[in-house]
């Protein structure tokens, strides 16, 4: 069997051109292991709510109705979530429902919680094995990179909720109805809510879209700026959050089609096979079920949103690895910040030993 992980790129201080996003995929997608291991977890996580329901329908329900029938009835879809459960059911079970639904509400909370965690963790992780290139062990050094990495990560997650929040206010708050609303569009502050007094239903559609689609672009940099923000800290090995994130913003500005190029064309291809093709294939299964609402059909709905998911691990190893590449070839090292990771010695897959000029120290 060929080891895949020999052909992983390994161009770390070559000028990044436009086919990186394209060796920064091949690269997580051979690193198998990894993106299985955080693809289960994910999956663990997401049966919780799941055989909670399952047990409360399978105890509301019994032997009842039919199964056809009952497929049914109780089916909903992205389409529509709405048609789910037919108005009998709701009554003759509300107060089940209400409860089902406070108790999943208040788990899925907490599970929200372990999965932010886990993707702080799991952020070192890539990182780890994004610089140090692992042949072997990749399972351990990426647990290693989440453990050593993880306050340093989390802190950097703390920041963009921060910086979400600032970028909702200026699009959705008073700096936008102050200035979009008020001065350039001239609506009246009694006005800022509903829109009345413009002119045309057309001018109102396209301020809303033009507030959705700066969100989203606003979204979008926030992401990419705490991706490349997570990856200095690791480069650097330096500790202070701030510091790195202000440095990182500033890299950004100056180079903004070699950091955005790369995560942009793995964003377009995510989108064009999660949203495109997958959606596609997600619509025609459900558009079938009530014609055919069988376990197979079911089951099939629910493995391309597996696939889904695991399209989204294989992509977060692939930002890394692109935010890395474009880092070491951006950010040089000099004497007051060397490069933590050339120079070593140690075993692929084990501990690694800078050399110094008085022989070597431990670094892990």
């Amino acid at each position: 069997m060929p080891n895949f992980d020999e052909n992983i790129d390994h161009d770390n201080h070559s000028r990044p051109d436009w086919r990186l996003f394209l060796r920064g995929f091949r690269a997580a997608f051979f690193r198998t292991k990894l993106w299985i291991c955080t693809w289960l977890f994910l999956l663990l996580l997401s049966l919780v709510p799941a055989f909670q329901t399952a047990a409360f329908f399978k105890g509301a329900v019994g032997s009842r109705y039919p199964s056809a029938e009952l497929a049914r009835d109780l089916h909903s879809s992205m389409g529509a979530p709405s048609t789910g459960l037919g108005a009998v059911f709701r009554q003759d079970h509300a107060d089940g429902l209400a409860q089902l639904n406070s108790s999943v509400a208040s788990g899925g909370a907490v599970l929200a919680l372990i999965a932010l965690l886990f993707g702080v963790f799991a952020a070192g992780g890539w990182l780890q094995v994004t610089f140090e290139q692992p042949e072997r062990q990749t399972l351990r050094r990426f647990g290693f990179g989440g453990a050593r990495y993880f306050g340093r990560m989390l802190r950097v997650a703390l920041m963009t909720l921060a910086a979400l929040a600032l970028v909702h206010w200026l699009l959705y708050g008073d700096p936008w109805k102050r200035l979009v609303l008020g001065w350039i569009m001239d609506v009246p502050a009694s006005d800022w809510g509903k829109l009345e007094t413009l002119e045309s239903e057309q001018t109102v559609v396209q301020l809303r879209w033009l507030q959705d689609g700066l969100a989203a672009i606003g979204f979008m940099k926030v992401m990419a700026w705490v991706i490349y923000t997570r990856t200095r800290l690791v480069l650097r090995d330096s500790r202070s959050v701030l510091v790195a994130a202000c440095a990182t913003w500033w890299t950004m500005v100056k180079h903004p089609v070699q950091t955005m190029r790369p995560l942009a064309l793995l964003l377009l291809l995510e989108a064009i096979f999660v949203v495109a093709v997958l959606g596609w294939w997600h619509g025609r299964l459900e558009a079938g079920f009530e014609a055919d609402p069988t376990f197979w059909r079911l089951a099939a709905i629910g493995g391309v949103a597996q696939l889904a998911i695991i399209w989204r691990q294989i992509t977060r190893g692939a930002y890394y690895h692109c935010a890395g590449r474009v880092s070491q070839a951006l950010i040089a090292p000099n004497d007051a910040h060397p490069d933590p990771w050339s120079g070593t010695i140690g075993g692929p897959g084990g501990p690694q030993y800078p050399v110094n000029d008085d022989g070597y120290h431990v670094s892990v």
